[in-house]
């Protein structure tokens, strides 16, 4: 019983240091762009949801992470082209736009606790 609460807490603490190097999570559905966690740049979400209109990206996710110098953005299930254009896009804007950057108004308890299929359901409720 201790070596399986050692084990999820272990695992509790690595996501949750895993998760703090996170700058803002979006997820992508049916061409739609919901911010799940931290703070975009305005206008790099603009910038974002052109290349998913142009490119038309059905699903995926884009990630930004704070690295040792700078920070860098990591997809998911979205094809090469549309990930250069996006960091193409990203490298305009300072960190110091990122930190700055407004939050998410009213976030859901999903967005809240950065978990994007949570934060789909419970948005599509306050529709």
């Amino acid at each position: 019983m201790i070596i399986i609460l050692v084990v999820v807490l272990g695992a509790a603490g690595l996501w949750w240091f895993l998760s703090q190097r996170q700058l803002f999570q979006l997820s992508i559905r049916d061409g739609e762009i919901l911010v799940v966690k931290g703070r975009v740049p305005i206008r790099f979400l603009q910038d974002v949801r052109a290349v998913v209109a142009d490119e038309r990206i059905v699903s995926g996710s884009v990630t930004a992470i704070a690295r040792d110098h700078g920070a860098g953005l990591e997809f998911t299930g979205i094809a090469e082209g549309p990930q250069q254009r996006m960091r193409n896009a990203f490298r305009l804007y300072p960190a110091a736009d990122i930190r700055h950057a407004p939050p998410i108004q009213k976030p859901t308890l999903g967005q809240m606790l950065g978990i994007g299929w949570l934060a789909w359901i419970m948005n599509s409720w306050g529709r």
